[in-house]
């Protein structure tokens, strides 16, 4: 069966398993919503053939957009713990809010990109 589509070089079948680890990693709470969420953002456009209206990764789209403002894992040595501390129950609220829906997202996101043994 032919493709349309161009097969995958190197950096996408790459971008793809961090995809899926990502959201593994969210699913066993091994990664933050809030953090995961950034990661697979910023590896979208690195996945062919996603449209900008996919669904999956529109989850995790929404969940950065909503909380752009807040420091990530990697930028917590730049903020003062008390400036950490007055964002914690925001975090908390940010982690309820982004589970109830972004598991599914996470499982979809998993199926569609897991690496398959040669």
């Amino acid at each position: 069966m032919m493709s349309d589509r161009p097969a995958m070089n190197e950096l996408e079948v790459i971008a793809r398993q961090k995809v899926s680890e990502a959201a593994q990693a969210m699913i066993d709470r091994r990664t933050s919503f809030f953090d995961g969420a950034r990661e697979i953002f910023n590896l979208r456009y690195q996945v062919g053939g996603i449209v900008d209206s996919d669904p999956d990764f529109n989850v995790f789209v929404l969940i950065y957009s909503e909380t752009d403002h807040l420091p990530y894992k990697d930028q917590y040595d730049f903020w003062s713990p008390d400036a950490l501390k007055k964002h914690d129950s925001e975090f908390q609220q940010t982690e309820k809010w982004a589970e109830s829906f972004a598991i599914s997202a996470c499982v979809n996101l998993i199926t569609r990109f897991k690496v398959e043994s040669e």
